[in-house]
């Protein structure tokens, strides 16, 4: 499956004195740290970043250092979040699904979002999130009177990025109604929305005392950086009549086989390692057999990311 990644990082930096999204964090613009993270990931063949318009050269400059080997561009925000990335969505070519996040978000890791991208299909979408550790109160806005107590057992924060296939996306931006976040939208035409829980800090900066705690991480996580699996765990989500096709196309790559399930509801899936050189050559040999339903996830193999 081939990803678009599509970042919100309209507004002013009020708060900052300057354009939130060009603080420096860590020796990179705040925007940058999303933009790396994406542009390390095979499955993410396209980046783009809805901004304002004074910084459109900026941005296209960063693009042009952080992912020169992905297909970028930068587009113009709307006067909201939603309005920015509905741009953004339609400014996407030939891709299957969509990861849309915030750019005040630069604590994103690959691992995360290689878990949101699993469990995306037609009709499903995700949302990376983190369990509720508050009490929630809900309150009268004048009188600050407590009306109830929500239970916070099934209370998830939702964070970016959000992921659905780029028909579903398209989809729920065509109803042009306002929401609180992308997943929102996507139920609203019935898309069924899961929650995939965040396994690291991802917290959005907003105030510029976010700005310190967000650095010491990221220097934190620039001294531990793993390197390159020798292999990756690719899953092929398809028919079970292609499965011989795909074993076959497993083996051409040089690839090892992990497992086979033919008994799913919809379909079967293949988990095989791969060599990261050899992935897209793989996509390309068996999606033409598989008339474009079948769908690639892939991960680190142990899990460990590289960002």
């Amino acid at each position: 499956m081939h990803w678009g990644a599509v970042i919100a990082a309209g507004g002013r930096g009020e708060r900052f004195g300057r354009p939130k999204q060009f603080v420096e964090i860590a020796g990179l613009p705040m925007l940058g740290w999303s933009i790396r993270t994406f542009a390390s990931m095979r499955e993410v063949v396209q980046i783009v970043v809805a901004i304002d318009a004074g910084l459109v050269p900026e941005v296209e400059a960063l693009l042009s250092e952080l992912a020169p080997e992905c297909a970028s561009r930068v587009v113009l925000g709307g006067s909201t979040r939603q309005k920015s990335v509905r741009n953004g969505i339609a400014a996407l070519g030939n891709v299957d699904a969509v990861l849309v996040h915030d750019g005040a978000r630069p604590l994103v890791r690959a691992q995360n979002v290689r878990a949101g991208m699993r469990e995306v299909r037609p009709g499903r979408g995700a949302v990376l999130a983190s369990p509720v550790v508050d009490t929630i109160k809900v309150v009268d806005r004048e009188s600050l009177r407590v009306e109830r107590t929500l239970d916070r057992a099934v209370l998830w924060a939702a964070q970016t990025p959000q992921f659905a296939t780029l028909a579903d996306f398209r989809a729920a931006y065509e109803l042009k109604e306002s929401a609180t976040d992308d997943t929102e939208l996507l139920e609203r035409i019935g898309v069924e929305v899961v929650v995939v829980p965040s396994r690291h800090a991802n917290f959005k900066v907003t105030l510029p005392e976010d700005v310190a705690p967000v650095e010491m991480l990221l220097r934190e996580r620039m001294q531990h950086v793993f390197p390159e699996p020798e292999s990756l765990l690719v899953e092929v989500f398809a028919g079970v009549e292609h499965i011989d096709a795909i074993l076959r196309a497993v083996e051409a790559q040089g690839g090892r086989v992990d497992a086979v399930e033919r008994d799913l509801p919809r379909g079967a899936v293949v988990r095989a390692y791969i060599d990261p050189d050899r992935l897209r050559e793989f996509e390309s040999s068996f999606v033409p057999l598989a008339d474009g339903s079948a769908t690639i996830t892939v991960h680190e193999a142990g899990g460990i990311g590289s960002l």
